[in-house]
């Protein structure tokens, strides 16, 4: 640190640009090192990136806090978390609401990010190392250095939030042990329900709905969760006893009033697909990890996908083999977007008939006798399902007024008052008395091969990967809302729904770019996972660009759901 605060008094009266200099080193900052990876241009600017390295155990925490993957990502979160409540309260006490200091505001899962990462000991010379970015405003007067601002943030107020990272007392490692046991709980969880043949588990006492449409919180007035008695299972993890409702592979309905939870039900378990942080009331909610939930997308680009299962040839021979286009409609979007989950090795599908396109789903015998199959290209869901089911596709379907579905579901679960139960017999009793009316027709077969090779699918858009300037020497992504770019390709995200955040997309669009760059003849979904799993082990280092912002890990399931979207943006 005396290093760095002597060089910064020789920028007195000096230009703002150099700063920029302090780059070109690492630099001791007692027991972190201290790295500039980007230095704001003037001091309105965006805040610069500064990465602080140290070890854990000069940290204050244990040496086997380090040693396995799951501890690690769970210790990182837990840090981040710590730290980001500390900036939170402080901007709050600064004068007009500013500090020099920011860093991710994390959300409710626990993920892998770049601003906060707990490296293995075979990366760091035997030691599990800490690397935690920081946003930091360099002060400055105009064009000039602020000397003595800049040596206040050096020598006082840095080590002092820096100070929040440290293990200190007995409370702060108990608190990050059980924040490391609730996510090995979820793992054992998850392990458990695979071995029992379940594809999802729902805890009693689990609080599923949430404060409100833009928080993400535990509603403080839920009602707790409760499984019906022929569901329920019991599982164990933590040396702890789990009893809960098992939700049973094959076609399962979730039926009931309006607000009486079916879609608060949905939404657990589509955000199950990542582990929760303790006290969130979902932690120990687990699903198949490869479960997507699909919707009707109008609107959106497709290119090269085979609906033909569920869409006949279109009028004026458009074929739906290998169906392109640039604005889908709602219903050839939701066909679209259920071939590509299951083509990128997504095993359950969620759906709720409130965001899918009605005639994807169902088609009444009345409509069916009128329009007939020649002038209706859409085959609906309902008549595809069982098939899908006999090739290993699970489906969990809520269903308030699309009664057709209850003829083909293995399970029927109707909720009152956010209180599940199990109404298979009743359900199929009904069938019986009013049986649905279908005409036999013939359909295309689905097909669960491999997936598509990444360089012959974007072997026509690969040239538009370049910079998008003259002065620009490297291809950037940039996020405009929802709206992602790469180079001169775009996709628009707000439809996909497990890509839900700023930093989430900027993830996904940085492992494009690097595939894009590095692009090789293999299934798209191969290289894909490899990229994920590397980022996992090892976090964004090795990904170009991958500092230059606050980004997180998406599913490979979402990478693949934005490749597809890509088009030209010229």
């Amino acid at each position: 640190m005396k290093e760095l605060y002597q060089k910064l008094r020789t920028f007195t009266g000096k230009n703002y640009g150099l700063y920029k200099s302090l780059s070109q080193r690492t630099w001791n900052f007692g027991d972190f090192d201290l790295e500039f990876l980007h230095v704001q241009g003037d001091s309105y600017a965006p805040p610069s990136r500064l990465r602080f390295r140290a070890p854990l155990e000069v940290l204050g925490f244990p040496k086997e806090l380090g040693n396995f993957p799951l501890k690690r990502l769970a210790l990182a979160d837990f840090l981040m978390r710590r730290l980001s409540e500390e900036l939170a309260h402080r901007a709050d006490a600064a004068e007009k609401g500013e500090y020099p200091v920011s860093v991710a505001s994390p959300g409710q899962e626990i993920r892998v990010r770049n601003s906060f990462w707990v490296g293995g000991p075979s990366e760091n010379d035997g030691r599990a190392v800490l690397e935690v970015i920081l946003s930091v405003k360099l002060p400055g007067n105009h064009r000039e250095v602020d000397v003595e601002g800049v040596c206040e943030l050096v020598t006082s107020t840095l080590p002092d939030v820096l100070a929040t990272l440290y293990a200190g007392d007995k409370n702060v490692l108990a608190a990050a042990q059980k924040h490391i046991e609730c996510l090995e709980i979820r793992e054992e969880l998850l392990k458990q329900i695979q071995d029992r043949g379940l594809v999802a588990f729902v805890p009693d006492g689990a609080v599923l709905p949430r404060e409100s449409g833009l928080s993400d919180l535990p509603s403080r007035n839920a009602v707790p969760f409760k499984s019906p008695e022929d569901l329920r299972v019991t599982l164990t993890a933590g040396g702890r006893t789990f009893s809960g409702m098992g939700i049973p592979k094959g076609i399962i309905v979730i039926a009931g009033g309006a607000y009486h939870g079916k879609s608060t039900l949905l939404n657990a378990l589509e955000a199950a697909v990542y582990p929760h942080v303790p006290g969130d009331g979902r932690e120990a909610v687990v699903i198949d990890p490869s479960a997507v939930r699909i919707n009707a997308e109008s609107g959106r680009s497709v290119r090269k996908t085979r609906i033909a299962p569920l869409v006949r040839e279109l009028p004026y021979k458009v074929s739906t083999e290998s169906f392109s286009t640039l604005s889908a409609s709602g219903s050839t979007g939701e066909a679209s977007n259920l071939v590509e989950a299951v083509e990128f090795g997504c095993r359950t599908v969620l759906i709720d008939e409130d965001s899918s396109a009605v005639n994807f789903l169902i088609r009444d015998a009345r409509m069916r006798r009128l329009v007939g199959s020649a002038g209706e290209p859409l085959i609906p869901l309902v008549d595809r399902i069982r098939e899908l089911a006999g090739l290993g596709v699970n489906m969990i379907i809520v269903a308030g007024a699309c009664g057709d579905f209850l003829s083909v579901a293995d399970m029927v679960i109707v909720m009152r008052d956010y209180i599940p139960e199990n109404a298979t017999a009743r359900a199929k009793d009904i069938c019986k008395e009013t049986p649905p009316e279908r005409l036999p027709e013939d359909h295309p077969p689905f097909a669960l091969g491999e997936s598509r090779h990444f360089l012959p699918y974007m072997q026509e858009l690969m040239p538009l990967v370049k910079p998008t300037s003259s002065v620009e020497r490297l291809v950037k992504v940039r996020l405009q809302g929802t709206r992602v770019q790469i180079g001169f390709l775009v996709a628009e995200t707000g439809a996909i729904p497990m890509l839900n955040c700023t930093a989430e997309r900027c993830g996904a669009g940085l492992l494009l770019l690097n595939l894009l760059q590095n692009a090789q003849d293999v299934p798209a979904k191969e290289c894909i996972e490899k990229i994920c799993g590397e980022v996992s082990n090892v976090g964004f280092r090795k990904i170009p660009q991958g500092f230059s912002r606050d980004v997180e890990l998406p599913r490979p399931l979402e990478v693949a759901m934005l490749l597809l979207r890509l088009r030209s943006g010229k």
